[in-house]
């Protein structure tokens, strides 16, 4: 299974996965968490590899390519649970969500 499946698979289970701090966190309800902790434990370096190669895109150079940056962030945003629950004060978003947000916001 690739780690993006596991990942989705974890969400849908209601365990979260975001990046805080340079450490891997995760959230949802203990029991939930406790199932799926060992499988997280055993992939954590590609999760944590998955979740921060998001945080390199480098920005367009076009000062009006906000608009680009705009898209991949809403687009995303609507498939992802973590990053829905985000935008309505509750949580973190995911690794990726956090890094299309950051650069969106920094354009």
């Amino acid at each position: 299974m690739s780690v993006d499946a596991l990942i989705r698979k974890a969400l849908d289970a209601g365990v979260e996965l975001a990046l805080v701090d340079g450490r891997i966190k995760v959230t949802g309800h203990r029991a939930k968490v406790n199932e799926w902790r060992d499988q997280l434990r055993t992939h954590k370096a590609e999760i944590y590899r998955h979740l921060t190669a998001a945080n390199d895109p480098e920005p367009p150079q076009d000062p009006a390519a906000w608009r680009e940056l705009a898209q991949a962030y809403h687009l995303h945003h609507v498939n992802c649970s973590t990053c829905c629950s985000a935008g309505q004060g509750r949580g973190l978003r995911c690794g990726t969500g956090a890094a299309l947000w950051t650069n969106y916001q920094n354009a």
